[in-house]
């Protein structure tokens, strides 16, 4: 649902960013069936969504919304975080966002023997509506909000959330602002862990 931020954090390397793409379209513990880069992408993204979740900023984003939409603000909130990170980009990244999304677009199509069928169509979908770049446009936000909605009955308050969630766009932002540089600082350190764990995993399988 948040899936430009996901792009963003594989720190524009192909196979990190298919693997960081591929998170929210592969269940369960083996990850055997894709290269090692990209399984690292997918183990990268799970502990990215755990820090998310868990950390004091998105708790209180989702607090700003009251019952019975309360259920259904972490979606809302990864949903508007694209939105800010897009519209702030020169921020946070060298280069636009125009280049950055392209360039996922070629890393999903040069790895699409491996892409799950969910990431395939949503390929389909950046090929006709640029969809990650145009995270800039509030007008998306909200038909990407009437999208998740329309996936299962339980999920139809979020085709109304929207705005609600632009009434409280300044302390969402500003939570944002405090989270993002948190998360991104989270990320390298534990993709260092990994390329750890992966040398002393080569260096013993050597042995």
């Amino acid at each position: 649902m948040n899936l430009l931020a996901h792009a963003f954090l594989a720190d524009g390397d192909p196979d990190k960013i298919v693997g960081q793409l591929c998170g929210d379209f592969v269940r369960g513990s083996d990850l055997s069936a894709f290269p090692p880069a990209v399984r690292a992408g997918i183990r990268c993204h799970r502990a990215v969504d755990s820090f998310t979740d868990k950390h004091p900023d998105n708790m209180a984003a989702r607090a700003l919304f009251e019952p019975p939409y309360r259920r259904f603000a972490g979606i809302a909130v990864d949903v508007v975080y694209d939105h800010f990170l897009a519209r702030d980009w020169q921020q946070y990244r060298e280069g636009s966002l125009k280049e950055y999304t392209a360039l996922v677009t070629r890393s999903l199509e040069a790895h699409q023997e491996v892409l799950p069928a969910g990431l395939k169509r949503f390929l389909e979908l950046l090929a006709v509506e640029d969809t990650l770049y145009r995270n800039l446009e509030q007008n998306h936000i909200e038909l990407t909000l009437r999208r998740i909605a329309a996936r299962r009955k339980s999920l139809a308050p979020l085709a109304t959330i929207a705005p609600l969630v632009w009434e409280r766009e300044s302390a969402l932002a500003a939570l944002f602002e405090s989270f993002f540089p948190q998360l991104m600082r989270y990320t390298r350190s534990y993709q260092k862990k990994l390329v750890a764990e992966e040398l002393d995993h080569g260096s013993n399988h050597g042995r």
